[in-house]
């Protein structure tokens, strides 16, 4: 009877104890984390193939020698990133070229009026270097 009892008060404890069913796995994120992104090469692995034509201007232009990553433009991969950059977000890092009067002459797309968004050549002279 003892052994009875005795069973019924730890059995509650030892099922809540139990290791259950295995946790759901989560799906995988549809790109890597932002904090994960240690080299450029992790957008370029995959946007080699995608967009290879990008990826190839990138890598001849100011921004790839200097290997500055795509997340700087673009934002990360979550909420904040955007496909089409706006001029704003040059300013960021050029800041000087961004307050000069041609700035303000180059109209609603901004940089990318006079300059290739991925190769950043200039489409024409640009009154910068006047």
């Amino acid at each position: 009877m003892r052994t009875l009892l005795l069973a019924s008060l730890l059995a509650p404890a030892l099922a809540a104890a139990a290791p259950g069913a295995p946790a759901r796995a989560k799906a995988p994120p549809r790109h890597p984390d932002v904090a994960a992104q240690l080299a450029v090469q992790d957008c370029a692995e995959c946007h080699a193939t995608r967009t290879p034509a990008v990826v190839r201007a990138w890598e001849g232009s100011p921004h790839g020698t200097a290997l500055v990553k795509c997340v700087v433009c673009h934002g990360s991969t979550g909420k904040d990133f955007t496909r089409a950059v706006a001029g704003a977000r040059c300013a960021g890092c050029h800041a000087a070229e961004a307050a000069s009067p041609a700035a303000a002459r180059a109209g609603p797309r901004g940089c990318f009026s006079c300059h290739e968004p991925h190769a950043l050549t200039a489409t024409g002279e640009t009154p910068h270097s006047r």
